[in-house]
């Protein structure tokens, strides 16, 4: 097992690529560490800590990887995605459930929702 990589920037928070029973190349890394600080960057102006670990898939074959973000104070966000031969494909899946749950949170701090009238008069 290769030793977690740890980057840090001066205006991003840190990144953490690991493997878990799975040798993580440097292409992957590098591939890893720049699809994360895209995502940092584009929801909640930077994530404190981006964690990505990669393990050996189901019973054994492929590739698994998980993808945790912690966005602000109580916020995580976790991400999970398996591909039978390819580890960028299960990262790319991991990495679009968290980009999901993300979008959905800022939607939600956004919008103001308007108080319903018609539901008001009727209580």
């Amino acid at each position: 097992m290769a030793a977690p990589e740890i980057r840090d920037g001066e205006d991003e928070g840190r990144i953490i690529v690991s493997g878990h029973q799975t040798d993580v190349g440097d292409a992957l890394r590098t591939h890893v560490t720049e699809q994360a600080r895209r995502l940092s960057a584009k929801y909640f102006n930077g994530a404190e800590d981006i964690t990505v670990t990669f393990s050996p898939g189901g019973k054994g074959a492929g590739f698994g990887c998980n993808v945790r973000v912690h966005a602000a104070r109580g916020l995580f966000f976790d991400g999970h995605g398996e591909h039978s031969n390819n580890a960028y494909t299960a990262f790319s899946t991991a990495l679009e459930r968290v980009a999901k749950q993300l979008r959905r949170q800022k939607r939600a701090l956004r919008e103001d929702k308007r108080v319903n009238a018609t539901k008001e008069a009727l209580l």
